[in-house]
């Protein structure tokens, strides 16, 4: 089996991930931000950080609207993807979200999609949210975008199965010692291979623990992307603003 602690490091530089998630919906992602836009208020030449990338599409819509926005990211081929994309008001790095970036430096840091909880260690999961705390200037928000674990463990769909193009896509879903683990066996007429996400089933109280510990204090909860008011039951996203 795929080592799960390190999932992320290979699963999202593969062809098949891209292949897999490709029917996301950008109209949904823009109306998503043009939200977050009008709620937060950010005055001209903000400055942004979003944590967890990707290829940039987010980072890139937010530096049009006139914000300087810094993107980072653990995937070399995603940051080598976004760079084509820079300008004077946007930038990508390789950097792990983890770690320490800048220091009192941003007004705004986003993490979107379900881009936390991925490892192991509780500990280095505190650790992201530590980096936040400290890129963030006195007054800065974090904005979380994360799914809402009752929701999810209610609609779990143990098994599917998707045909994309020549590829076979069994998928498999899980809840398993506090994780949710999703098996994705991907199949052609060459060969099959068995690939890995596991994502740490965090309620919202213990990201209220997490922010408190780390300065950070939680300040309004939406549950999906037109930003309504958060229901623990039947809301599919859990949507955390938290200031510094």
């Amino acid at each position: 089996m795929q080592d799960k602690k390190q999932w992320f490091e290979t699963w999202f530089d593969q062809q098949y991930y891209e292949l897999l998630y490709q029917h996301r919906d950008e109209d949904e992602a823009a109306a998503f931000l043009d939200a977050l836009i009008a709620f937060l208020q950010p005055i001209p030449g903000s400055t942004m950080l979003d944590a967890a990338c990707g290829k940039g599409r987010h980072a890139s819509y937010l530096a049009v609207k006139g914000f300087e926005v810094t993107g980072i990211d653990l995937s070399f081929k995603n940051i080598k993807e976004a760079k084509k994309e820079e300008s004077e008001l946007l930038s990508f790095f390789q950097h792990d979200m983890s770690r320490v970036f800048r220091v009192n430096y941003f007004d705004f840091i986003f993490n979107f999609y379900t881009s936390f909880g991925y490892f192991k260690e509780e500990k280095q999961d505190l650790a992201c949210i530590k980096s936040f705390a400290s890129g963030l200037k006195k007054g800065g928000k974090l904005v979380i975008d994360f799914f809402n674990i009752n929701y999810i463990l209610q609609h779990l769909v143990e098994e599917e199965n998707i045909k994309i193009e020549d590829y076979d896509f069994n998928i498999s879903k899980s809840y398993e010692d506090g994780f949710i683990i999703k098996k994705i066996e991907v199949s052609s007429a060459l060969k099959k291979e068995t690939f890995y996400e596991s994502v740490r089933a965090i309620n919202i109280e213990q990201f209220e623990n997490y922010f408190s510990s780390c300065g950070l204090k939680h300040i309004y909860t939406f549950g999906d992307y037109k930003l309504n008011a958060f229901d623990p039951n039947t809301s599919e996203r859990l949507i955390l603003v938290a200031e510094k």
